[in-house]
């Protein structure tokens, strides 16, 4: 022990003060430069992930629209899908037919404007007699209003409204042509004057067998309500019709299925209108 003492000597309270005030400031320093350190190291890896968050979220929206898309399909193929129209068509006049009968309104719409705004005018002016004036007039008017009264019945094509149970196949519909009530909405489709085509809605019921114009119009349905309920300035409803007995043979090699004609559903509203008009005689 004396050896010890002699070696390492003791030392006062006087002499451990400098060396406590010595040590006491190094502490905060590196404290200090800890936490700098730990802050660029953190610094540098949040850094790190915001450079390499954009290559994650583009994965995440691509399997969110594969998702999307997937629940999609699955709808679709949940819903119930319909294998025929809603509006199917049952009837056509013929492209040929058709298309002479506008070529011939428009011709004679524009036959008619010559006569009555380009000869009767100069007619008058060059002080020909009236009746030879008048004649000219008429020359324009007759045609018009003979064309418009002959082909105004002229139906081009026929459409029946199918309810949803009727369109889920061929074999449900066939039964419901069938057992066809009278109450089947029918859209029928004529020329007006200049040509364009006048949609008239109805039920199959409304329509009854006739024969008037000289065979001109061969089927009739009651327009009193339908006109009472529009204004004085709108046409009148069409309420005679020409359904040619013999559809026209369509050759065509390549058909769409859209363009299909269904002519056995108004062979078969056609048998039914004829056996209720024989029980009743339709009014002129």
């Amino acid at each position: 022990m004396l050896q010890l003492r002699t070696i390492i000597p003791r030392l006062r309270p006087s002499q451990l003060t400098p060396l406590s005030r010595q040590t006491a400031p190094f502490q905060p320093i590196s404290l200090s430069r800890t936490f700098r350190r730990s802050l660029q190291k953190s610094l540098q890896q949040s850094q790190r992930r915001c450079y390499a968050q954009p290559a994650t979220p583009p994965r995440k929206a691509t399997r969110l629209e594969d998702e999307l898309k997937r629940q999609a399909r699955a709808a679709s193929k949940d819903g119930k899908e319909y294998e025929l129209p809603e509006r199917l068509i049952i009837y056509h006049a013929g492209t040929g037919r058709t298309t002479f009968l506008a070529m011939v309104k428009i011709t004679t719409l524009f036959l008619g404007a010559f006569f009555c705004f380009i000869v009767t005018p100069s007619y008058f002016q060059a002080g020909k007699p009236e009746w030879e004036t008048a004649g000219v007039a008429l020359c324009g008017i007759i045609p018009i209003l003979f064309v418009a009264y002959t082909t105004s019945p002229f139906v081009t094509h026929i459409h029946v409204h199918l309810p949803p149970y009727a369109r889920t196949s061929r074999a449900i519909l066939e039964r419901f042509v069938r057992a066809m009530p009278p109450s089947t909405p029918l859209t029928l489709t004529t020329m007006s004057a200049i040509s364009k085509p006048r949609y008239s809605s109805l039920q199959a019921g409304d329509l009854s067998p006739a024969r008037r114009r000289l065979g001109l119009i061969n089927y009739v349905r009651d327009t009193t309500e339908e006109n009472a309920k529009r204004r004085w300035y709108m046409f009148r409803a069409v309420g005679k019709f020409y359904v040619q007995d013999k559809r026209p043979q369509r050759k065509v090699r390549y058909e769409k299925k859209k363009d299909k004609v269904d002519g056995w559903i108004w062979d078969a509203i056609k048998e039914r209108i004829d056996k209720r008009g024989q029980h009743k005689t339709p009014s002129d």
